[in-house]
């Protein structure tokens, strides 16, 4: 199971993604599925489970700027959980 960590643009996207990525989480960065923004156009980055608290500790101590987080389900749906 992965979390989705929501970013508001490509480039905070991009900044988060480096951040986990120097901290030793790995984080790829991509297009938010369908369905899950409501601007339409929005980036994430994905994370293990087992790393998802590590990140959001990793996002918040620098500051990063991040939205809603999803838990990916095993039947592909999506469920926002809390921070």
């Amino acid at each position: 199971m992965r979390y989705i960590i929501m970013c508001r643009s490509q480039t905070y996207a991009q900044r988060a993604s480096r951040l986990l990525e120097r901290s030793g989480i790995t984080a790829p960065m991509s297009r938010a599925p369908q369905g899950l923004s409501g601007t339409g156009c929005a980036w994430c980055v994905r994370v293990n489970e087992a790393r998802f608290q590590q990140a959001l500790g990793v996002l918040r101590r620098s500051g990063a700027s991040f939205g809603k987080l999803f838990r990916e389900e095993e039947d592909g749906k999506y469920s926002e959980v809390a921070g």
